[in-house]
């Protein structure tokens, strides 16, 4: 009797920290405005996981984040850049030096531009990210110079910016433990 409490006792134990290690983790990885990241990342035709990885690195879900490159909200997307995107997507009905603090605009123009820089890339998830930090131009010209490669498939790589480097992980990572943490998100 004693030793049946007791592998009893033991048994919930390691169901405890199981069940606890998951809610310590999910912390750092939460699921925030949801259906919004489905909803725009599938009407661009984007991985749902892919676009919650770059807002997680991007702006850890606080959707009035500004960076010191004015860069602004969940995706941290710049004035210029959600004004590109707008002007050939009409995504929304004007962008002002508050829309993109909207979760609804920034996550509808930032999945938009993802898109279209996987489609540039030719469906590379690792190019398209590195340009999402970097910029198009930079990516092409380290294509040109061999400093890339259009095949592209590993976070083991040397970038000129340390931190588009470390963004290439911290995202590829993101990615790759969403989809683990949350299988049945689409």
């Amino acid at each position: 009797m004693k030793k049946d409490i007791v592998i009893l006792l033991i048994v919930a134990i390691v169901i405890g920290l199981i069940l606890g290690g998951i809610v310590v983790v999910k912390t750092f990885y939460p699921l925030r405005y949801t259906d919004q990241v489905v909803s725009y990342a599938k009407k661009h035709h984007i991985d749902p996981y892919l676009a919650l990885a770059v807002i997680n690195t991007e702006s850890r879900f606080n959707k009035n984040a500004t960076s010191s490159q004015e860069a602004k909200g969940l995706m941290q997307i710049t004035d210029s850049t959600a004004k590109e995107v707008n002007d050939i997507t009409n995504s929304t009905e004007q962008i002002d030096e508050n829309s993109l603090y909207n979760v609804d605009v920034n996550v509808e123009i930032g999945c938009n531009y993802l898109q279209s820089l996987i489609l540039k890339y030719n469906g590379n998830y690792y190019l398209a990210v590195v340009a999402y930090n970097a910029g198009m131009g930079n990516v092409d010209n380290w294509l040109a110079q061999g400093i890339l490669n259009d095949n592209l498939d590993t976070t083991d790589v040397s970038l000129p910016f340390s931190e588009t480097t470390n963004y290439l992980k911290k995202v590829i990572h993101n990615y790759k433990t969403y989809k683990i943490l949350y299988p049945n998100l689409k």
